[in-house]
């Protein structure tokens, strides 16, 4: 009878085990995934380009905030013409709303809530999944915070402006966010951004 039961107590300890074997790789082969590089395609586009503190201030709404989810599980928005041609694309984030320095006067969102905003970043399947953007744009990291100039774009959703220099990471552990400013002319845009909106940053 004791031989049969430690029969049975043993396959049981080895379901138990293979079962956790097999959840903590499935568990890894998710993190893998998540922070293996993507393969990404940077495309060229028209916009309208600020240069310094005082023109980006023109802005619709000015906010200091902090992404809430990882890239890969954000909302990723494409379309495409009837001949199968890519239309357009791009990235809703979500926001956690620490300061408002400028809105406008039907903005009704309050400081601690979050808003979902448009970055000209996305995701598509093109033999296989690949990051797309708009002129080598770096999507705004999970848990670090910025300061974003954004404009409403006529159907209620606001979106950030001029590219790369259209938002600054306020959080000096991230080297790579930091990338994105390697021209002279980004490092001035964003000291001369610190400067004017000092008051506001922590």
């Amino acid at each position: 009878m004791n031989l049969k039961m430690n029969r049975l107590y043993m396959k049981i300890a080895i379901g138990i085990m293979l079962t956790a074997i097999v959840f903590v790789c499935a568990a890894f082969s998710t993190f893998s995934q998540k922070n293996e590089p993507m393969e990404t395609i940077s495309l060229e586009a028209l916009y309208m380009t600020y240069e310094s503190a005082e023109e980006l201030d023109k802005a619709d709404l000015i906010l200091i905030g902090t992404p809430t989810s990882d890239f890969s599980d954000r909302e990723h928005k494409t379309s495409y013409y009837e001949d199968g041609s890519l239309q357009d694309f791009y990235t809703l984030t979500e926001i956690e709303i620490d300061k408002i320095i400028k809105s406008p006067n039907d903005f009704d969102i309050e400081e601690s809530e979050t808003l979902s905003i448009i970055e000209p970043v996305g995701m598509i399947e093109l033999d296989g999944t690949k990051k797309i953007t708009i002129d080598e744009y770096k999507e705004m990291e999970q848990g670090e915070k910025y300061i974003i100039f954004l404009n409403e774009n006529g159907h209620g959703q606001y979106s950030v402006i001029n590219n790369d220099s259209g938002k600054f990471n306020l959080d000096s552990k991230s080297a790579k966010s930091e990338k994105s400013l390697s021209k002279n002319s980004a490092i001035t845009l964003k000291e001369d951004v610190l400067e004017k909106y000092s008051e506001f940053i922590e």
